[in-house]
């Protein structure tokens, strides 16, 4: 498989599930859903936000050794974030955005890990 599209789709998906996180950890208390609401929920939301930034972290260092330097920080700053807005969070919202990105967050490792 092509590294460039490796590293797209191990970067795109935890991306955009911690940007999920940031916005559902910054939703009022009234706003929030069912499953966030205690201090297990909220706690759950901040572990795995950073679980999935580990594993841009990682997508970004397989994207900076295998293709052109200028691809993963264009799609970090512009690409990865406007994809988010605009087609995933807008397709499943703020909460189902955060368990699909993340899941196939989980998914991309695998990816990422074998072809690493």
């Amino acid at each position: 498989m092509d590294p460039i599209i490796i590293f797209i789709l191990s970067g795109l998906f935890p991306m955009s599930a911690a940007i999920a996180a940031g916005k559902l950890m910054k939703l009022p208390e009234d706003q929030r859903p069912a499953w966030i609401e205690g201090e297990s929920g909220l706690r759950n939301v901040v572990l795995l936000g950073n679980l999935f930034g580990v594993i841009l972290i990682a997508a970004l260092w397989f994207g900076f050794t295998h293709v052109a330097w200028w691809i993963p920080l264009l799609c970090l700053v512009i690409t990865f974030p406007v994809i988010h807005v605009v087609v995933i969070e807008r397709l499943f919202g703020l909460s189902k955005s955060f368990m699909f990105s993340g899941a196939l967050s989980l998914a991309a490792t695998g990816l990422l890990w074998l072809h690493w």
